[in-house]
């Protein structure tokens, strides 16, 4: 079978939500010495790895497309994944910083105690140079893609761009609430009851002014990316797109537990979903529906599931 057949067939096997079908062909297909089908197979292989357990693949991939598309010229396409690349070092940075406060659990519990090991604060000062690098990256990928974005003028693909930069500021925000958190084990379990959280006020408990100001200006960035995407989806009148667009979006709010808004954005996302067949949605939108219409039935528990962030 020739390659783009090849590529055909898995790019379809993806839109059926068959994504497990699509993987070995794309991998195959990811060697090819033909550029243009190594970079469409390296495009669909990043929206099918996944991000949380293959992060690491998921960054080689991007960085091996992103060369292919500079090769042969794909101006646009290079944009795209030079933010999909700070999205996936964000995920990095995030896991960096939870272990960075794994490894000073003891100080923050016991004033006089700075490391339980020699080794733990050799890991914790090899960690800090490189989360300043991590961060410096990322900060460098964002400028380099905002400054291009107005040279491109295919509105889907700055749709893309913009809900990229949406998940980047989203992880930010996410990465605010873990590293600028004032942990305490009586703070911990407060913020952690459901209410809590469900009103938010664990940003006034846990977070100074500065903290909260950032937290804001994060989530008020991510929520203007996403409704750029949903607009140029909209110009360009790409509906895959623009539900997945509406999906996200509505994933954002519900995580942040505004649930009507996310149901809004959601009954959009379903519509055009069930309008073009697109299936690999469908199990992503009914998880999502079930768990905004289960908000109060069945609200987890984090602190008997867990237990506190720090020892009692």
């Amino acid at each position: 079978m020739p390659e783009s057949q090849e590529l055909k067939e898995a790019i379809n096997f993806i839109k059926s939500g068959e994504s497990k079908k699509a993987r070995p062909l794309l991998l195959k297909l990811f060697a090819s010495k033909n550029l243009g089908i190594k970079m469409y197979a390296g495009m669909n292989l990043i929206n099918i790895l996944d991000r949380t357990t293959e992060n690491k693949k998921l960054i080689y991939v991007t960085n091996e497309t992103i060369n292919v598309a500079s090769n042969i010229g794909q101006h646009d396409i290079k944009i795209c994944l030079l933010a999909r690349k700070a999205e996936f070092l964000f995920q990095d940075l995030s896991l960096l910083t939870y272990r960075l406060k794994n490894l000073k659990l003891a100080a923050n519990v016991f004033r006089w105690i700075d490391f339980s090991l020699e080794k733990d604060k050799q890991e914790y000062e090899a960690s800090i140079i490189k989360k300043e690098k991590l961060e410096k990256e990322i900060s460098s990928l964002e400028a380099d893609v905002l400054a291009s974005i107005s040279l491109i003028s295919d509105k889907s693909m700055r749709g893309h761009i913009f809900m990229s930069l949406g998940e980047i500021s989203f992880t930010r925000f996410l990465y605010y609430k873990q590293d600028l958190v004032i942990a305490s084990p009586w703070r911990s379990k407060i913020m952690n009851i459901y209410f809590v959280k469900r009103w938010n006020l664990d940003r006034l408990i846990g977070f100074n002014k500065n903290a909260r100001k950032k937290l804001r200006t994060s989530y008020k960035i991510c929520i203007n990316y996403f409704r750029k995407s949903i607009k140029e989806y909209e110009t360009n009148n790409d509906e895959t797109n623009l539900a997945l667009a509406f999906y996200n979006l509505a994933t954002k709010f519900t995580l942040t537990y505004h649930f009507s808004k996310a149901y809004r954005y959601l009954i959009q996302a379903k519509r055009l979903a069930e309008k073009n067949n697109e299936r690999f949605l469908f199990p992503q939108i009914y998880e999502l529906e079930k768990r905004i219409k289960d908000k109060y039935k069945h609200p987890r528990n984090y602190v008997e599931e867990l237990g506190p962030d720090l020892p009692r």
